[in-house]
């Protein structure tokens, strides 16, 4: 008997990635995410909760994946779409684990059936169900299991254990995957220029002492037509810098925009409206967020329609003051208010004269996204400055290939990404596999089926 891999998505995307790990009959799968593409997306499903499984099959958003979707899911003509074989037939023993909380590495678990395992680390467990809380949950709801960092999931003869990366959102973990014949690494969306540089150093430390047999590394950053791009911040640590002096040169209102899962940037745009004697504003979900997972801190809450309804905001008022716009628009100076883009229309309520706006990775997050042009169009139409301090939640170039030569794989598998195949190790003779989408490999045997 022998592992198996099979590779279900991720091979040329970013995101998406879905790998199934399989030992007799033991299994395991990771991640279960949807591929982020505005630009290309269909439509959307997720008002018809009755048939949603089915659909996402349909639209080839979640891949045919025998044994774990419920019979009661599938229910329905899935017409020339491939119906997979429900759990309830399934002889195998699954579980799935999500490396992190972002969309296209979970956005799809709740497709999964209820008697299918999901585990993820107690921090992303605690962030999944406070996204829940405010509104901002998955279509179907799902039950978790949150394990602690170094702690090992036994699946049947499959060990599972989560090891702590720096990426830009809280709870992220690469996996150290053993069966009898193979030790396998996924390395999850990782960094080594974030704040919290050290859990990659430890990570790759660590795998570095082991005898690693397969190494799935992710990819984001390599692209044929450009390499890491010049921007104002290189790192995490600039963001607070370039922040601060880009507000000292306005005299109207600071606006910032953030993915709000990464909870050490909300805890950066608090302590740079301090620095500037500024007073936060959050968005009430955000607010929620920062009151859960953050200590000590201290901001105002944005009281606009959409708000004001939300029992969470109910509770976040009782000890938070809230702010309005015409509240604002006495003294724009004196704010530094969070503005995400489902709510760009809120600026049109907003004094925006001499005001700045900082784009720290909130949506949009490029020129890829047909959205981008409108942020751009509507600060230009009211002559909002942009100021970009994003940074990457990706290894830059250098990092992978380092990473590669540190571990030193006796197969290295590159992945999440649109080029794997830029992705040159140091070592002239690393040995590199590329997979295709579903063909089951035995990396013991360098068979292919």
């Amino acid at each position: 008997m022998k592992t198996t891999i099979k590779f279900w998505g991720g091979l040329h995307t970013i995101g998406g990635n879905i790998a199934e790990v399989t030992y007799g009959t033991d299994r395991i799968i990771f991640d279960f995410g949807l591929v982020y593409d505005p630009a290309s997306s269909i439509i959307d499903t997720k008002e018809r909760k009755q048939s949603y499984v089915l659909d996402m099959l349909k639209l080839g958003a979640i891949p045919s994946i025998d044994g774990i979707y419920s019979r009661e899911s599938l229910e329905g003509d899935s017409f020339s779409a491939a119906k997979p074989q429900p759990q309830e037939d399934s002889s195998y023993q699954t579980a799935v684990f999500i490396s992190h909380l972002h969309l296209d590495h979970m956005g799809a678990m709740d497709t999964l059936s209820a008697q299918i395992p999901i585990y993820m680390t107690e921090d992303s467990k605690q962030l999944y169900d406070a996204l829940e809380r405010v509104g901002e949950g998955l279509s179907l709801h799902k039950e978790t299991i949150g394990m602690s960092f170094g702690q090992t999931i036994e699946v049947g003869e499959i060990r599972v254990t989560p090891i702590p990366v720096d990426h830009d959102v809280i709870g992220a973990a690469s996996f150290l995957i053993e069966t009898p014949d193979l030790t396998i690494v996924n390395s999850g969306d990782l960094r080594m220029h974030g704040a919290h540089p050290e859990y990659t150093e430890d990570w790759l430390t660590f795998m570095a002492t082991r005898d690693i047999d397969v190494l799935l590394i992710e990819g984001t950053t390599f692209n044929p037509d450009k390499k890491d791009t010049e921007t104002a911040c290189k790192e995490d640590a600039d963001i607070l810098k370039v922040g601060k002096d880009a507000l000292s040169q306005k005299q109207g209102l600071g606006i910032f925009n953030i993915y709000h899962r990464n909870i050490d940037r909300i805890q950066t745009f608090l302590q740079m409206a301090e620095l500037t004697g500024r007073t936060p504003v959050l968005e009430a979900p955000t607010a929620y967020l920062a009151d859960h997972f953050l200590h000590d801190v201290q901001f105002m809450i944005y009281l606009d329609a959409s708000c004001k309804s939300a029992v969470t905001t109910e509770q976040l008022l009782t000890k938070y003051k809230g702010v309005s716009a015409s509240e604002i628009n006495q003294n724009p100076a004196s704010y530094l208010l969070q503005n995400s883009y489902h709510s760009i229309q809120n600026l049109l309520d907003l004094d925006l004269k001499d005001s700045i706006y900082l784009h720290s990775n909130g949506m949009p997050l490029g020129s890829f996204d047909p959205a981008h042009q409108t942020m751009h169009a509507l600060l230009e139409r009211f002559g909002v400055t942009y100021q970009s301090l994003n940074v990457s939640g990706h290894a830059k170039h250098e990092d992978i290939l380092y990473i590669i030569d540190r571990i030193k794989p006796r197969v290295l598998v590159p992945w999440h990404s649109h080029y794997p195949e830029l992705i040159k190790p140091l070592d002239s003779k690393q040995e590199v596999y590329y997979p295709k989408l579903y063909e089951t490999w035995e990396p013991n045997s360098l068979t292919i089926t």
